[in-house]
């Protein structure tokens, strides 16, 4: 059985982080397979594991190297004769860290992480959360669900949530649309000054050119304290938006949340991505 995690396996099985799973002559270190979205996705793992504070470049450099032996470390994965670890990513590390972050997508709870991992959400009210027909898709108690939704928000500028219906109203957030034909009676996000948001989320819509251009037009500066974006849709909305993801800025975390009705099944499985913007 290969590799399980979210993080490492998605959108399908990098080859050499497999073949690093059980190759030793395969290991991924500072010029050994050194550059490309595997090593993306390493860096990604140590930044949620250990808090490694890496840039996520796909560039196996010096500060991957010593986030990978600190790692090491901690968790005494040495090799034959080693009293201190080694700066490369074998087997027994691979497999570490590809357990814990499984365990890290399954089990991170609300209150400690940015994305609420179940319908519950924060703590809060929630007999005050809106219902159907504002609800297009309502949990159990035909209330706004909040599975996928961010946690944690980083500031106090203005909060929005585009195409939303409700499910982040108890943190501060406002719905909005990008465009007048999907508003359903939201305000427009073009009535909104530029660098006006910290935080900007998307849950279960496709992200088109307009979209892209809105969120980086609505972000603001990192000179004022940045803004984070968070991103969560099944699969099939997911296949497209990858790379415009991606050019937002640096991914700080990469998760997939199993729909509690269907566990098991990744067809029903929510992928987000919590991006800190440029």
């Amino acid at each position: 059985m290969g590799l399980q995690s979210m993080l490492l396996t998605s959108p399908s099985p990098d080859p050499q982080l497999e073949s690093c799973l059980v190759s030793d002559p395969a290991h991924i270190g500072e010029g050994i397979h050194d550059v490309g979205e595997h090593v993306r996705r390493i860096q990604i793992a140590l930044n949620e594991l250990d808090e490694a504070d890496l840039d996520v470049d796909g560039v196996y450099g010096g500060d991957t190297g010593d986030a990978v032996e600190d790692y090491k470390n901690k968790r005494g994965i040495l090799g034959p004769g080693q009293v201190t670890a080694d700066r490369i990513v074998g087997k027994r590390t691979i497999k570490s860290l590809d357990d814990e972050v499984l365990e890290f997508e399954n089990l991170t709870p609300p209150g400690v992480g940015l994305v609420s991992p179940t319908e519950a959400g924060d703590p809060h009210n929630h007999s005050l959360c809106p219902t159907p027909p504002r609800v297009s898709a309502p949990g159990a108690d035909n209330r706004a669900q909040h599975r996928g939704t961010p946690i944690n928000p980083i500031g106090n500028a203005m909060r929005i949530n585009i195409f939303g219906e409700g499910e982040t109203d108890y943190l501060g957030f406002a719905d909005f649309a990008t465009e007048a034909q999907h508003a359903n009676g939201r305000p427009l996000t073009s009535t909104l000054t530029s660098g006006c948001a910290s935080d900007i989320c998307m849950r279960s819509a496709p992200i088109n050119a307009v979209t892209l251009d809105e969120i980086r037009r609505l972000a603001q500066s990192a000179l004022v304290g940045g803004c984070r974006f968070t991103y969560a849709s099944n699969q099939e909305k997911f296949a497209t938006p990858r790379a415009d993801i991606l050019s937002l800025g640096t991914v700080i975390q990469q998760h997939r949340i199993a729909d509690p009705s269907n566990p098991g099944n990744p067809q029903f499985d929510m992928e987000v991505w919590v991006v800190d913007m440029f």
